[in-house]
């Protein structure tokens, strides 16, 4: 039997598309544009931050939609999607995003 829940995060979960593919299929992946790397930077901010159980970083297999360069970064409950850079600006951005929410980040 399912039933719905009330998720316990209290702002948002962050996806981050950490999906590896085998580079001999000439196809990229987010894993290996950083993706992976990016997901971890993503998981210790929250925690220093203090923001543990109020923003939820989430590694993800891939999403479909695969750039040649950054990773893809889903915002929920929005399902507002970005492709990004892994530089520690891009990081910051993030979690602006998910602290603030939408209409202001």
């Amino acid at each position: 039997m399912q039933r719905v829940v009330k998720s316990p995060y209290a702002l948002r979960q962050v996806l981050v598309c950490t999906n590896l593919r085998d580079p001999s299929t000439g196809k990229p992946s987010c894993g290996m544009n950083g993706g992976v790397a990016f997901r971890e930077h993503l998981k210790k901010a929250v925690k220093e931050r203090g923001l543990k159980g109020q923003v939820m970083i989430t590694g993800t297999s891939c999403m479909d939609f695969c750039p040649a360069q950054g990773c893809v970064v889903a915002f929920y409950p929005e399902n507002e999607w970005r492709i990004v850079d892994p530089t520690p600006e891009e990081e910051e951005a993030v979690l602006q995003r998910a602290i603030r929410g939408p209409e202001e980040g």
